[in-house]
């Protein structure tokens, strides 16, 4: 399903967006028709009714910055969500009046937990992308740290050597990683194809699962997992899975699940390295 149609209501009389929303009052009427009236001028003078999105876009950054969220924002500048983040992603142009509106926005500081320092954000990149590598989708993620999708790939595929993120974020991330970490997304309500495309494309980034973490290791730059040394990769997954096996008493079919492979990779892993089980 998609989200419910805003209301006419959500907006002042005089808003060409409550006109198209069938209020047919005078100020609507007179809203819509001066409204009609500027895109005209504009496009006649040269100037269109879009424009780049990167004004806009820097003008967010500021506000996120002083601590605003980014459904404050929204709903300060009246601006959808989705228009929202095409224009932080500056993947095109945008209407002249959603610039309009995102800039009318006054930058105040505010001070709430949300607020805060910047912190080093290899941590939270990692424990993101080892989410990622157990099917774990941007979508539910984002929803869990009351972010929108799109900031939960861009933190999954920035820098964790030059990026930075917010206490607060960082806070959520690593409280979300302790939660999640070892557990199935198709037992969370994930549909099975959707998490089996997720851990494909992790893994073609060379992202690890949270089963090759301990927590203290995400922060720590010195510390590479097991599946990034010379070991071959099936001798890695065997120990691993004899020691989900052995330790948690999981079935091979979870121990895969856990590990961001399909099972018939474990039991070809279990075959060909049966020495495995002494060194897990």
């Amino acid at each position: 399903m998609g989200r419910p149609a805003i209301p006419a209501e959500a907006f002042e009389h005089g808003d060409p967006r409550r006109y198209r929303r069938g209020c047919r009052c005078k100020r609507c009427t007179d809203g819509v028709t001066i409204a009609v009236r500027r895109q005209r001028y504009l496009r006649a003078t040269g100037r269109g009714a879009t424009v780049s999105p990167q004004r806009a876009a820097r003008h967010i950054e500021r506000l996120r910055s002083l601590g605003m969220s980014d459904k404050e924002i929204q709903a300060e500048s009246g601006v959808c969500q989705n228009v929202f983040y095409r224009i932080t992603g500056q993947r095109s142009e945008i209407r002249r009046d959603s610039e309009t509106r995102i800039l009318a926005v006054k930058p105040r500081q505010v001070d709430t937990p949300r607020s805060g320092t910047h912190l080093p954000g290899r941590g939270t990149i990692l424990r993101l992308r080892a989410l990622a590598a157990d099917g774990w989708p941007a979508a539910y993620l984002g929803e869990r740290c009351g972010k929108h999708k799109q900031f939960i790939v861009h933190l999954q595929n920035s820098d964790p050597d030059t990026a930075v993120v917010r206490r607060w974020v960082a806070g959520y991330v690593a409280a979300l990683s302790d939660q999640l970490a070892g557990q199935s997304p198709e037992d969370h309500g994930v549909a099975a194809h959707i998490a089996a495309r997720i851990r494909k494309t992790a893994a073609s980034k060379c992202w690890v699962g949270t089963a090759y973490w301990d927590p203290d290791d995400y922060d720590n730059p010195a510390f590479t997992p097991a599946i990034e040394d010379t070991t071959p990769r099936r001798q890695v997954i065997a120990e691993n899975a004899h020691w989900l096996m052995r330790i948690d008493n999981l079935d091979r079919a979870t121990a895969a699940r856990r590990l961001g492979v399909h099972k018939s990779y474990v039991d070809h892993a279990l075959r060909e390295h049966p020495e495995s089980e002494l060194a897990a």
